[in-house]
């Protein structure tokens, strides 16, 4: 091992005890998991702007011209957070002027008017100080003051800490970090084949903790040498997203200041109400990537802006994705199977993708792969908005019945991860056991729906587990309830 691998290690070993220590100190006080990870998102938040902060200004001195900070002077980390021999006096201040300071709307007491102080306004609105005493809350101080976010070593390591705290709370609060945390694995392997490169203008319209934005910023990282432009695009231009959660909304403009990106351009708003059918082509996308939150209903009067009117909340992001791709754009969007079968305003919107768009790939995941949030069925669409205009030909599918992990609540790695074999059939769409394709007249014949059944599947009786059986159940049952609230809906109309 080399000497400069052994300090990053030993850095690994200190930043994983400093957030160690910082939510012990919390658990001691009482706070809870989904707390914690709020306070420190907040704190992280404000110690990584103090430090943005410090480097515009020596940058400003550098080439003469001053950078005027915005929180500066007593309200400064840097000149609070040292303050930790009055701990009683820090907590008050915090408490008081601070949050007066972060969170007024009077430009004499707060921030401004500007875009950036109505950004913290929002945030620090929805997010609370949970230590009581001020003892506890200097010594959680005391560790976040030791992190480095100007260090390419701290910020890695900070990045795998923090998303898997937002895992684990996700997990203990039944999707409270967006309306579920999306695997990881899953994540990238949407990115592999949606392949964002330098120069494009990447969207998630519910960016939640900000898995999608994060991981396609490592993965352009990762294979691209970077000039300087492409540098200043990828912290300013490259990256979109809407929030509604004020809570989500922090913990995603976090994980992206630890995926390196502190000029993300993240906005909170609602996304349906939002929604524009007529977006200029210059402030389209040329990657979306989202998993929409879905289950909910929008009130109809509230669609007008809408082509398609629908009660389920996966068909109307389905077409605002549409909407916002660019043309030569590619897009992976994670819906539940309905979405794929039902009639009505699902059926309408499956024949614009598949008219007006390439959908080239349906990657078909197991029930229960998004445990413990939910059993429901989900699929992946990949499809692309080419720029000559041309619809779907061919339909490749894909039938993933493991991903690496157990189809149970505790999702243990498991032997068997059919992932690799998708990533490497997908590009020329080789058939195979788990792999067949539809042509366009297949799919017009079968009247736009994609929910296919695999051809290569052994016929008669399969067995399954107590436990898979169980899902299934749930899974059917969730479609039912679906389908019954429609029905309510039309005949109280």
């Amino acid at each position: 091992m080399t000497k400069s691998q052994n300090g990053v290690d030993h850095r690994r070993q200190e930043v994983q005890q400093i957030v160690k220590n910082a939510c012990d100190q919390l658990n001691a006080e009482g706070v809870d998991a989904r707390n914690y990870v709020e306070q420190l998102a907040w704190l992280f938040f404000l110690k990584a702007f103090d430090e943005s902060e410090s480097r515009h200004e020596e940058e400003g001195e550098f080439e003469d011209t001053p950078y005027q900070r915005r929180l500066s002077g007593e309200y400064a980390w840097s000149h609070w957070a040292k303050d930790t021999d009055h701990p009683d006096q820090m907590l008050d201040f915090v408490k008081g002027k601070l949050w007066t300071k972060l969170t007024s709307s009077d430009p004499d007491k707060g921030m401004g008017d500007d875009p950036l102080a109505e950004r913290f306004r929002r945030i620090f609105q929805s997010v609370g100080n949970y230590c009581r005493k001020g003892t506890s809350f200097a010594r959680v101080v005391q560790q976040v003051d030791q992190l480095h976010f100007s260090d390419d070593t701290d910020i890695h390591i900070l990045s795998e800490i923090y998303e898997d705290l937002l895992k684990r709370v996700a997990a203990d609060s039944s999707g409270w970090a967006g309306e579920f945390y999306t695997q990881r694995h899953i994540i990238r392997a949407m990115i592999q084949v949606v392949q964002p490169n330098p120069g494009d203008r990447i969207y998630d319209p519910c960016f939640g903790s900000g898995g999608f934005l994060g991981e396609a910023a490592e993965h352009i990282r990762r294979n691209a040498n970077l000039s300087g432009k492409q540098l200043d695009d990828l912290q300013h231009r490259a990256f979109y997203g809407l929030e509604l959660k004020e809570r989500s909304f922090l913990l995603g403009a976090m994980n992206m200041i630890l995926h390196g990106i502190e000029g993300a351009n993240l906005e909170l708003a609602n996304t349906l109400e939002v929604h524009s059918q007529n977006v200029s082509e210059k402030d389209k996308y040329s990657v979306i990537l989202s998993n929409p939150p879905y289950g909910g209903k929008m009130d109809a009067s509230l669609q007008t802006n809408f082509r398609v009117s629908s009660n389920a909340t996966e068909c109307l992001f389905v077409q605002h994705i549409m909407a916002n791709l660019a043309k030569g754009g590619r897009a992976a969007v994670i819906v539940p199977e309905g979405v794929l079968f039902r009639s009505g305003a699902d059926r309408k919107i499956r024949k614009e993708l598949f008219e007006n768009f390439n959908l080239h790939t349906v990657l078909s995941l197991p029930a229960g792969c998004f445990l413990p949030y939910t059993g429901v069925k989900t699929n992946i669409l990949f499809f692309d908005r080419p720029k000559d205009g041309s619809a779907t030909d061919r339909v490749w599918f894909y039938e993933l019945t493991n991903d690496g992990f157990e189809l149970k609540q505790t999702r243990k790695p498991q032997d068997g991860d059919q992932i690799p074999d998708f990533l490497a059939k997908w590009e020329k769409q080789v058939e195979g056991e788990n792999s067949w394709s539809l042509s366009r007249e297949e799919i017009i014949e079968r009247d736009y729906q994609f929910s296919a059944k695999n051809p290569n599947a052994p016929e008669g009786y399969e067995y399954i587990s107590a436990l898979e059986l169980i899902q299934n159940i749930k899974s059917k049952e969730e479609r039912i309830m679906n389908l019954l609230g429609e029905l309510e809906e039309i005949l109280e109309s």
